[in-house]
């Protein structure tokens, strides 16, 4: 079996097991009433017991102001529990809640024929850890793994990517409002291998602010707007970038999702790579000249199922709507997060 017909049974697989395999109640959010014998009397009688993920009394959980949601030492921030992360540009756009989790990745990208690598594929296999260091800053390794490359024009290789890890932290924890503001900053040494375009130059730096709010109980937008640049300017290129998340949730467990992502180069590398090549996004930074002032716009539909209180599996298909492709022509991302 090719591993382009693998990938089409793990897509495939996603969508119809899901369903299936969940099971159990619902997760439950604590309520007023949770706090028992220290609520006030008219608070508590009006308060259910409990309020499930697919049937919330309010909008919105109760302030934790006192300290009645109080945070466990590398525990995931269980005050945004109806919420779930992106899927696509999965290295640089951030879920915004502080969580403990190590998240699976399986990508599988077709290249653009009428790039010079004259199409092909290429593979990524990797695993993102988060910890929860308090209810607001999170300690990201987001970016390590394998690629397995197989252009068309030139000899497939297979190797380790970069590692990139930092911290995000959460400026605004709105819980009544159930609206958070993070900003962070992570960095990206060289420690790959050449044969998969990594390791040139010394460094990538990006910068990020990350939100999300819910809306009307069911319905959440998450968005991500970045800065990654190099410490030198001459082997990586730098660029500005948006991810936007939509998501609707339905029967308490399952997210049908949509996502939006833009690059835009700021500056090119000088490695002697024609334009024609174009860039990557989040996963390769190639330092492809003449590439500044260019734009990448991908569109993405997605699937997400909460299989329990610690388990979510998602699929999204990715596919640019610019009329510059670079490396991607489509793109299927497979996830499977364990969560504390």
């Amino acid at each position: 079996m090719t591993l382009q017909s693998s990938s089409s049974l793990i897509a495939t697989t996603i969508l119809f097991l899901a369903p299936m395999v969940y099971a159990g109640e619902p997760d439950k959010l604590p309520t007023e009433a949770a706090r028992g014998a220290d609520a006030p009397p008219a608070a508590a009688a009006a308060s259910p017991s409990t309020t499930t993920l697919d049937q919330p009394a309010t909008c919105n959980l109760l302030s934790d102001r006192d300290g009645w949601l109080d945070f466990s030492r590398f525990k995931s921030d269980h005050a945004f529990d109806r919420f779930i992360g992106p899927i696509t540009n999965p290295v640089l756009s951030k879920d915004p809640r502080s969580l403990t989790e190590a998240r699976l990745l399986f990508i599988q990208n077709e290249i653009d024929p009428k790039d010079a690598l004259g199409g092909g594929d290429f593979q990524v296999y990797a695993m993102q850890l988060r910890l929860a260091l308090s209810d607001r800053l999170t300690f990201i390794a987001d970016k390590d793994g394998i690629a397995n490359i197989q252009p068309k024009n030139l000899p497939g290789h297979t190797g380790f990517l970069n590692l990139a890890a930092g911290l995000k932290y959460d400026l605004i924890r709105d819980v009544e409002d159930q609206f958070l503001l993070a900003g962070g900053l992570m960095y990206e040494p060289q420690t790959g291998e050449g044969e998969v375009f990594q390791n040139q130059g010394d460094g990538l730096f990006t910068v990020f602010l990350s939100a999300g709010k819910e809306i009307d109980c069911y319905n959440h937008v998450l968005g991500t707007l970045g800065y990654e640049f190099p410490v030198d300017r001459s082997q990586n290129s730098s660029f500005i970038y948006t991810s936007l998340h939509i998501d609707r949730q339905m029967f308490g467990w399952l997210y049908p999702l949509a996502e939006l992502n833009w690059y835009h180069w700021l500056s090119s590398g000088d490695r002697g790579l024609p334009p024609s090549l174009g860039e990557g996004d989040g996963l390769l930074n190639l330092g492809t000249s003449g590439v500044a002032g260019n734009d990448l716009v991908t569109a993405a539909v997605g699937l997400k199922a909460r299989l329990n209180t610690a388990t979510e599996l998602g699929t999204a298909w990715e596919f640019p709507i610019s009329n510059r492709h670079d490396l991607i022509n489509n793109r299927l991302t497979v996830e499977l997060i364990f969560r504390y």
